[in-house]
């Protein structure tokens, strides 16, 4: 049970640093944008490391989430089942693109991410939700699917206070958005 815990608070502590890697990074693309910068220290680490940054991410999240199935024992319920579906390929595609050197996958990578991003944040605005009104008729995680898994009680309290298994996945989705969008906009100059 310890082991369980600490990992589970590394992954949350994880979560913590990706998500001020997302602000940093979501602060640079908006600084090009506004100032139609070509170029900055950040772009230029992600044009030459930003596939394996996005690989790294995905692969983190799908460890994650098996240990979270595999390990801590915490079945994951439809919700959960959908994020992976978006995730899972990620770190094949990923791999595969770090291979043959193809930047070209950040479309890809965009799309499943925000598809992905679109689940999480369903996930966890109805899982704040049935914790703050437990007991609300039509509460969807009441159970979440039929095999009567039910994220109204979370499974894992929410840690630091507002961390829980749905907002680890929305943050890495965020972080390979972010990285997808920065490639993009990175390749785009180069062709112009």
């Amino acid at each position: 049970m310890q082991y369980t815990f600490q990992v589970i608070s590394a992954l949350a502590l994880l979560t913590i640093l990706g998500q001020a890697i997302a602000l940093v990074f979501l602060a640079n693309l908006l600084w090009q944008a506004m100032r139609r910068d070509r170029s900055t220290f950040l772009t230029r680490l992600l044009s030459r490391r930003g596939l394996l940054f996005m690989f790294v991410v995905a692969l983190v999240a799908t460890c994650g989430s098996l240990f979270f199935s595999e390990i801590a024992g915490l079945l994951p319920c439809k919700f959960c089942w959908f994020q992976r579906i978006f995730m899972y390929p990620q770190t094949l595609l990923l791999l595969i693109a770090l291979w043959r050197k193809d930047r070209g996958i950040a479309v890809s990578i965009l799309a499943l991410s925000l598809i992905g991003m679109a689940f999480s944040v369903t996930h966890y605005s109805e899982q704040v939700q049935a914790v703050l009104h437990p007991v609300a008729i039509g509460n969807s995680l009441v159970a979440c699917d039929p095999s009567g898994i039910s994220c109204a009680a979370t499974q894992i309290s929410f840690l630091f206070g507002y961390i829980s298994i749905p907002l680890m996945a929305f943050t890495a989705f965020l972080l390979n958005a972010l990285t997808s969008l920065s490639l993009l906009r990175r390749n785009k100059e180069n062709w112009a």
